[in-house]
């Protein structure tokens, strides 16, 4: 274990690469809250989620670049409750992305960043009538929304970053909100 601890202090703290490449790849994982509307009947549902996302990037300039992307939320904990009233339950989106990155140097190796862009999701759920326990219908659907995210990054000399992000998606009719926290390499 301290084997292990050293490693990762050394790769962190390594200044031998003080130059940054126009390559990045990195992922996060995160937790969220989702609001469901839009239904035919009426109806609408909040719950939560749990996300994972996986990203290249590459940086044409020292402030922007292009990021393409794939992500994905599955159904919390609050979800399973919340389903007993809102009759929508089993909830799973994901979707390939495209987005512009823009950030704003703090210092040497703290950012401010933001991305926009657009993605083609699915979308799948159990529909079924509130307070029943049977007869639910799956629903799955497929589109193109919008994609947004605004973080904090710090990217250490050795090309190593963290990360923590906000992302709002809307997918068809359900919104995401989630906080992600993510690490990533530049060469």
């Amino acid at each position: 274990m301290r084997i292990l601890t050293l490693v990762v202090a050394g790769l962190l703290s390594c200044g031998a690469m003080a130059a940054q490449g126009e390559h990045v790849v990195g992922g996060s994982v995160g937790y969220g809250f989702n609001d469901f509307d839009g239904l035919a009947d009426d109806d609408s549902g909040d719950g939560d989620n749990f996300v994972y996302d996986i990203y290249y990037r590459y940086m044409w300039h020292d402030n922007f670049g292009i990021e393409a992307g794939y992500f994905a939320g599955d159904a919390g904990i609050a979800s399973a409750f919340t389903s007993i009233f809102t009759g929508i339950k089993n909830v799973e989106y994901s979707g390939f992305r495209a987005a512009l990155y823009g950030q704003y140097m703090l210092s040497e190796r703290n950012r401010l960043y933001a991305k926009l862009g657009v993605s083609a999701n699915e979308l799948s759920y159990d529909q079924g009538r509130p307070f029943s326990s049977g007869e639910f219908t799956h629903e799955s659907e497929s589109d193109q929304d919008l994609y947004t995210a605004v973080g904090w990054e710090v990217r250490f000399h050795s090309g190593f970053g963290m990360n923590i992000e906000y992302q709002y998606i809307p997918v068809q009719q359900l919104t995401a909100q989630n906080l992600n926290f993510g690490i990533s390499y530049q060469f």
